[in-house]
């Protein structure tokens, strides 16, 4: 027994311990929240009862049951009190009643049944309530006595208004107690307001853009079409400026930034430049102005906000379009990066740590990528073709004409270790890996300035290249030679890709045209020409984009203008089911019509 009594001790006592360590909880346990939920059950409900269902034949769970238990119900009557008169005529009654007794026929007090009427039966029984009381009195009146009254309570209401009243204050008070409105609010407000002056303004416009399609399509071969212009945007400041860049805002379809600037050089250091961003809903003015002291020759917008330029005399910024002051978010303060003219600034991917960096090219022969820490540009050279003309194995006869500055650079959209680079003296560069910047090949095709050149969006190895020499060329970067050629007989300043199309670009030419290709449906010619006309004289288009969602392209001229236009039917004939299908199986098909004129156009033969 006392062995037995010691284990049960011993027992005890582990239980305690284990007790213990339960109880004992860390502070992450501590001040987590334990979340309860409280369930109703009907415990004298019986789970498993069942019906016959004549219908079925069979018996079945009772359907419909209600699991309320009832703990308390009390039905509630206020009755009024009763007064003197009331329990005089109870009494009465009472009596009545038993008069009434004595000259029955038996004590159960039955009636004929000829003479019962139907009692309704009360279903819910209301509270009743003492009835209010009333006062009975009587006089009279003449009209006078009325309209006296009702202008002697008119007087007193004036007199309590008057000392309810604040003082007022004096005019100059006034002025200075004046509360002013929010002006982010009141800018809102205008803004709100512009846009439904000018929707108005323009009904005819809107009305176009949404709902017109040019009838002259249904008589023209298929893939053939017109290009029908909508809204110009301009801003007064740089009428007479060239428009040198422009750029879609990827959040907001309807934005786009425009650049403005002169590239003369002798009025590159005297005239100034800027940035306005454009909306399609307000064209008459543009929502936002970034002014510069020198002409812009860049802009990439990126995100809502971030806006990247570049500059005559070397500057590369970022602004933001949320932020309310006029300065940059960062610049490069003292310019040493880059000494000429900024030709092109591209957004890249952001960095392992979440920083947004961007690529810039210039004509000092360098291309350099920026890394946007808060305030601060922090750059990194990454080609010097300079010095790659130099060290490249080329006679010594060759390498001054091979030395040339770039002009345009281009991303590949899904390996983005491999890029582009166009230059003044022709040949096209194709490098790799930005932080070592190999060289892979040249492409020497081009006879003048290469202006710009583009990766298609859905084929990884065909890009876009126009120049100076008068032709568009696309190119399969796997041959040295082209593939196609287009000799539009002016300068081509510059081409864009439209994005629901692998086999769709527009080109636009120093004689004022927009042309529209598409090599799907025609490896000789365009499909359509707009030639934008001026009664003073001649307007030399420089720049040209395609909305990345809607069937609406932008061009810019030298003379401080931007002309939107809508694509007709047959030009946007693969648009719908850009934005049905599947985006995977929309890029299959894509790619797989691309490479089909490739095939058709063999490894050298041209279509010009």
């Amino acid at each position: 027994m006392i062995g037995s009594s010691e284990e049960e001790d011993g027992d005890d006592d582990e239980n305690m311990h284990t007790n213990l360590e339960q109880i004992m909880l860390t502070m992450d346990e501590l001040d987590r929240d334990v979340s309860t939920v409280l369930t109703t059950s009907n415990p004298y409900f019986d789970e498993s009862a069942v019906e016959y269902s004549h219908k079925n034949r069979a018996y079945e769970p009772l359907k419909n049951r209600n699991s309320t238990i009832m703990f308390f119900c009390q039905i509630g009557n206020i009755k009024r009190k009763d007064t003197e008169s009331d329990a005089q005529g109870s009494s009465q009654a009472e009596e009545s009643v038993e008069e009434l007794d004595t000259k029955r026929k038996n004590k159960f007090n039955f009636c004929d049944r000829a003479t019962q009427t139907h009692n309704h039966v009360h279903v819910v029984k209301y509270t009743q309530t003492e009835p209010l009381p009333q006062l009975t009195f009587e006089g009279s009146v003449s009209p006078a006595d009325i309209l006296q009254t009702y202008i002697e309570k008119e007087s007193e209401n004036k007199l309590s208004d008057e000392e309810e009243a604040p003082p007022k204050p004096t005019r100059k008070i006034s002025r200075k107690d004046t509360k002013v409105d929010d002006p982010i609010r009141q800018r809102r407000y205008f803004r709100f307001c512009e846009r439904m002056i000018d929707q108005n303004l323009m009904s005819d416009v809107n009305i176009d853009f949404s709902f017109y399609d040019t009838p002259s399509d249904e008589f023209k071969e298929k893939g053939f079409g017109s290009l029908l212009a909508l809204w110009k945007f301009s801003y007064p400041a740089m009428k007479g400026t060239p428009v040198n860049d422009l750029s879609w805002n990827p959040t907001y379809p309807d934005m786009f930034a425009v650049a403005f600037g002169s590239h003369d050089p002798s009025k590159r250091g005297s005239s100034g430049g800027c940035v306005c961003v454009f909306s399609l809903k307000c064209p008459s003015h543009p929502e936002r102005v970034i002014a510069c002291h020198s002409a812009v020759l860049a802009v990439h917008l990126r995100g809502p906000d971030l806006v990247a330029l570049g500059c005559s005399d070397g500057e590369v910024a970022v602004h933001s379009l949320a932020a309310e002051g006029t300065g940059p978010l960062a610049r490069n303060g003292s310019r040493v990066e880059h000494s000429d003219v900024v030709y092109q600034v591209k957004w890249l991917p952001d960095t392992i740590d979440g920083r947004h960096n961007f690529c810039s090219i210039s004509a000092d022969y360098r291309v350099i990528s920026w890394l946007l820490a808060k305030s601060e540009l922090i750059p990194t050279e990454v080609i010097n073709l300079r010095q790659f003309d130099l060290f490249a194995k080329v006679p010594e006869r060759d390498k001054f004409s091979k030395m040339s500055c770039g002009t345009c650079i281009s991303f590949h959209p899904s390996q983005r270790d491999l890029f582009l680079i166009g230059t003044e003296g022709g040949p096209i560069h194709k490098w790799s890996n930005l932080s070592t910047a190999q060289h892979l090949e040249d492409y020497a095709d081009h006879q003048n300035i290469v202006y710009n050149v583009q990766w298609n969006p859905y084929h990884p190895r065909v890009f876009l290249s126009c120049s100076a020499d008068w032709t568009i060329r696309i190119w399969d970067h796997a041959q040295r030679t082209s593939v196609c050629t287009f000799d539009l007989m002016q300068e081509v300043r510059d081409i864009a890709w439209a994005p629901f199309s692998s086999t769709l670009f527009a080109a636009v030419t120093t004689d004022g045209k927009v042309h529209i290709f598409d090599v799907h449906m025609n490896r000789q010619q365009s499909t359509s020409s707009y030639a934008v006309c001026s009664s003073k004289r001649s307007v030399h288009l420089t720049t040209v984009q395609f909305n990345p969602v809607k069937p609406v392209l932008i061009v810019g001229d030298d003379r401080g203008s931007v002309i939107s236009f809508k694509l007709s039917p047959n030009l946007r004939s693969s648009l719908k089911a850009f934005q049905t299908t599947e985006s995977s199986k929309f890029a299959a098909a894509e790619t797989e019509k691309m490479e089909k004129i490739l095939k058709l156009a063999g490894n050298s033969e041209n279509c010009s």
